[in-house]
């Protein structure tokens, strides 16, 4: 099973909030950071997904279920990437 979803850091040199995009093995509790931005919308997360689907390769298979909030950051585009069921809390 794995988990996503975004945590925030505000940096005090720029004044900027960012914004981490994360994914954690629940099994193992391994956590992958797939990106920092300041603009997290639906484009760029289905790019951060992509990716992290890709370097997963063969090991994507094992798992089952993804979970996830309701967050506009994951828009539809995003969640046909999962080669899994979502679950939606």
């Amino acid at each position: 099973m794995l988990a996503t979803d975004f945590f925030h850091v505000d940096c005090a040199v720029s004044l900027q909030r960012l914004y981490c995009l994360f994914v954690m093995e629940v099994g193992s509790r391994y956590v992958h950071m797939l990106g920092i931005t300041a603009n997290p919308d639906g484009p760029w997360t289905v790019q951060q997904i992509r990716n992290f689907l890709i370097d997963l390769g063969e090991r994507a298979a094992n798992f089952r279920f993804l979970v996830r909030d309701r967050a506009g950051q994951f828009t539809r585009r995003s969640t046909p990437s999962w080669p899994m069921p979502v679950s939606k809390p």
